[in-house]
């Protein structure tokens, strides 16, 4: 496991297995949506960062079972994407 199982260990002792590594990924999830929202122009990708961020924070260490954390997971990557996608549409002056 990554060096960031440290993190959700100090928060989540018990967290091993498919719990541990959802929990990763967010804690991965709500860091580069961090980034994202410093570095993309785009109101739409701004959107789609910040509630990645938000809901990647918000699930990371809570007392959530696996599968409602792999949801999030889910849910988290396909916003960036979307922050993606919308950044590369308006700066080729799409429809906003």
């Amino acid at each position: 496991m990554t060096d960031l199982s440290f993190h959700i260990r100090e928060f989540v002792p018990a967290a091993e297995g498919p719990e541990l590594e959802h929990r990763t990924a967010l804690l991965k999830a709500r860091d580069y949506a961090a980034m994202l929202r410093g570095s993309v122009e785009s109101r739409t990708a701004l959107d789609h960062a910040a509630d990645a961020h938000e809901m990647a924070g918000a699930f990371v260490y809570a007392d959530v079972p696996p599968e409602r954390l792999e949801i999030a997971v889910k849910y988290c990557r396909h916003l960036v994407h979307a922050a993606f996608l919308a950044e590369h549409l308006d700066s080729e002056g799409g429809g906003q």
